[in-house]
């Protein structure tokens, strides 16, 4: 199996692909990993080449072969749908002899560093720039798990640039946020398996709308990746619980927060204070 999952495997070596063989990577992560499980020639026949372009495809990723590559996407594909139910009944965590802290942190500094090579440099600054630019509007949205990312990102960014705002579906219906999206505005969208129907299709709205959609997800990749200009992938293993780490998700949001603030300069630290000027002006409660 390969170090990394397939569809990052992609992503890496785009660059050193034929024109070809890109098109059966955008077909693969459009209808990712499902397209990959068809037989090899309707893959082929999917992206409109031949069989023996699948063939060099393949080994470009490193792979031995069309089996080898199917028995990696059926893997991911389960771990993709695996619950935080199934992992505990797997695995059993909590039963180490070694210091909890020791091991939850050893696991967080390893899911760190792994989605450090995760992360394309080149399309992080590509979103940094994008939501840097204050003529954009930034839409904020997550899942059930991760809107507190969503959240997050929206307040941080809202205190550096205006036109940042968070869509809470459980507060409000995602519509009512969609319905007046266009070509210049923005939607970051955080997925993380088991992932969500209503949080994909708004990724599919805005992208059919000509809106930018920036996806954050895990390793086996949502399926509002194939709605996604860009899509920015974190780890989330971890063996102290069954329940998938976000701490590198929450890192990438704090880096994101900073490239965006770097980028603004004088322009972010003029709004910062006003904002505390103004905050600090209020006054709460009924005393004098």
């Amino acid at each position: 199996m390969p170090e990394f999952l397939v569809g990052e495997l992609v992503r890496q070596r785009m660059g050193a692909l034929s024109a070809s063989e890109r098109r059966l990577a955008q077909v693969l992560l459009a209808f990712y990993p499902v397209a990959g499980l068809e037989s090899l020639t309707r893959f082929a026949e999917r992206a409109g080449v031949s069989p023996a372009t699948v063939t060099r495809f393949i080994t470009k990723l490193g792979l031995r072969g069309y089996p080898e590559f199917q028995d990696s996407l059926r893997q991911e594909l389960q771990e993709r749908l695996s619950s935080p139910l199934a992992r505990y009944e797997l695995a059993r965590p909590g039963d180490s002899s070694v210091s909890m802290l020791h091991d939850a942190f050893a696991t967080y500094e390893h899911s760190l560093r792994a989605s450090v090579d995760m992360v394309s440099e080149h399309d992080f600054d590509a979103v940094v720039d994008l939501l840097a630019d204050s003529r954009r509007r930034v839409l904020s949205l997550g899942g059930r798990v991760s809107t507190f990312l969503a959240r997050y990102l929206a307040s941080q960014l809202h205190l550096i640039r205006p036109g940042v705002e968070l869509i809470d579906p459980e507060r409000s219906n995602p519509a009512d946020h969609l319905v007046d999206l266009g070509r210049r505005d923005i939607l970051v969208v955080f997925d993380y398996r088991r992932y969500q129907s209503d949080t994909i299709n708004s990724a599919k709205v805005a992208a059919g709308r000509g809106s930018t959609v920036v996806l954050v997800t895990d390793p086996w990749l949502s399926p509002a990746a194939a709605s996604a200009r860009f899509v920015l992938v974190t780890g989330v293993q971890t063996t102290v619980t069954p329940f998938d780490t976000l701490v590198s998700a929450v890192a990438l949001t704090e880096t994101l927060i900073a490239g965006v603030l770097a980028r603004l300069g004088e322009t972010a630290h003029a709004r910062m204070r006003r904002m505390d000027e103004l905050r600090g002006g209020v006054v709460y409660g009924d005393g004098p």
